[in-house]
């Protein structure tokens, strides 16, 4: 993982798997952001392969703690697969995500100078508890074998 700076925004580069290996640095990363006065992130997910419930945790107090200091935590370049889980999770509509970098860089452009962006509905949704996502994303209906009847 790397930070960069797009137009004075940091923009946290991901590891390939976000896991009980690299969470903690990743929590660490995100928290020493916020706690440096850093509310508005992007965090680039080009290179992420795998994402586990403990990388969800991660990004959901993240955006916990960034909503209360009045800014956005948003993703981008998610592959089809971590978006899957995204939107299996609920994620998706706690999450600005974005296609680029650079498309988030324009979110954060389109922002009235004093704004943090959409707070309304993600505001309401965030403070669910991380083990009901937890559960969420665990639990998944069982496979139907086809020889089964219905």
């Amino acid at each position: 993982m790397r930070i960069t700076d797009l137009d004075g925004i940091p923009v946290v580069e991901l590891a390939s798997r976000i896991d009980v290996s690299t969470a903690p640095a990743l929590e660490n990363l995100l928290n020493g952001l916020l706690d440096d006065g850093r509310t508005g992130i992007i965090c680039d997910f080009a290179a992420t392969e795998y994402i586990s419930s403990l990388g969800l945790r991660v990004f959901l107090s993240a955006l916990k703690r960034t909503a209360k200091a009045g800014g956005s935590l948003v993703l981008c370049s998610l592959k089809p697969g971590i978006l899957e889980i995204f939107d299996m999770t609920g994620f998706t509509g706690l999450f600005a995500i974005f296609p680029s970098a650079e498309a988030a860089r324009g979110f954060f452009r389109a922002l009235p100078p004093d704004s943090a962006g959409p707070k309304s509905e993600q505001e309401l949704l965030i403070d669910r508890q991380p083990d009901e996502v937890t559960r969420a994303y665990a639990a998944r209906p069982a496979p139907v074998r086809m020889d089964e009847k219905a």
